[in-house]
């Protein structure tokens, strides 16, 4: 049986500022060259595009356009997969760019209902078109993480952990206020898309609360700082992504705001915030701390992600959709 050679191909500018997106890239690679796929991913050490049977594109970013439009005069099958949250309705001018872009894809990758749901609520998409695939999570995350190498680069205990760069969508500073209302450390991991807003943090947190800048995806030292926390907080405006999915990998107590995207994936087994305000924050993380049945929430949510988001699955799914035909 012939290897499928797969090229994953991104926005010019992605990994200037690396994020949960450039994530998934990477993690996807990962698990479908463990699979005995051929996966590249573009760049100086990738083959010419005739080489390859198809083509995954992540990312709506304009600066990728001009990939898409190319990958399709070689009539390679493309799968996009979109990582798109509007938090405001997109422009007649961005819906407009982007309805055109997608009439070059085969397939649309979404990462769940509630995404899916949500760029359709904005563009008119042709259904068979898309397809939903769980956020496949790095079988290292099953692996024991070395719970003393953290403090090796960052002198921080009994601490909540919030994976992800820091920009105000992802409402850091809220989170920041209700640290320091409840006198907890907290540990904040991947630098920032904002420096003006990432000072303000700063100068608010107390000194128990630190910064760390970006840490390799999957990596020893990042399963050591989300492994060796009390709990994971994400409160942020847009679905929290694979982090929190990581974070569930490693038995952690989980407290984001309330929402669709956290109801599919974490049902009453996470601890929400009902709104963003550093109250209800702090709230939500007093209630997970004292919870008398915390550690039956953190195993059921466990053995629910580890079968859903597992490798095996994710490219299971995969050789499925790539083997359907589109009308």
């Amino acid at each position: 049986m012939p290897i499928n050679k797969i090229l994953l191909t991104t926005y010019s500018t992605a990994f200037l500022m690396s994020g949960g997106s450039e994530s998934e890239l990477v993690q996807v690679a990962e698990m479908l060259n463990n699979d005995h796929f051929q996966t590249d991913v573009y760049g100086i050490k990738s083959r010419p595009l005739h080489y390859y049977d198809r083509v995954m594109h992540f990312s709506l970013h304009a600066d990728g356009d001009s990939i898409i439009r190319e990958v399709s005069k070689y009539g390679a099958p493309i799968m996009l997969w979109p990582h798109v949250w509007w938090t405001e309705a997109p422009s007649a001018h961005e819906v407009s760019r982007i309805e055109s872009l997608i009439n070059h894809v085969d397939h649309l990758v979404f990462n769940s209902d509630t995404e899916l749901a949500h760029f359709c609520n904005y563009l008119q998409v042709d259904r068979d078109k898309c397809f939903v695939i769980p956020h496949g999570i790095s079988g290292k995350f099953l692996q024991p993480y070395d719970v003393d190498l953290l403090q090796s680069v960052c002198d921080v205990t009994d601490y909540a952990v919030c994976p992800g760069l820091i920009e105000p969508v992802k409402n850091q500073l809220e989170l920041i206020r209700a640290l320091n209302q409840i006198g907890m450390n907290g540990l904040f991991i991947g630098g920032y898309r904002d420096r003006d807003y990432f000072l303000k943090c700063q100068q608010e947190a107390h000194p128990g609360i630190h910064f760390l800048p970006f840490i390799q995806p999957c990596s020893a030292l990042l399963r050591a700082a989300v492994g060796g926390a009390r709990l994971l907080v994400e409160p942020s405006y847009d679905p929290p992504g694979r982090s929190c999915i990581e974070g569930a990998f490693l038995r952690k107590p989980l407290i984001m705001l309330d929402g669709d995207w956290q109801r599919e994936h974490f049902f009453e087994h996470a601890w929400y915030s009902d709104n963003p305000g550093s109250s209800a924050i702090a709230q939500a993380i007093r209630t997970a701390l004292g919870a008398n049945d915390q550690v039956e929430h953190v195993d059921a949510l466990h053995d629910h992600v580890t079968q859903k988001h597992s490798p095996e699955r994710i490219t299971s799914v995969l050789n499925k959709i790539m083997q359907t035909k589109i009308k």
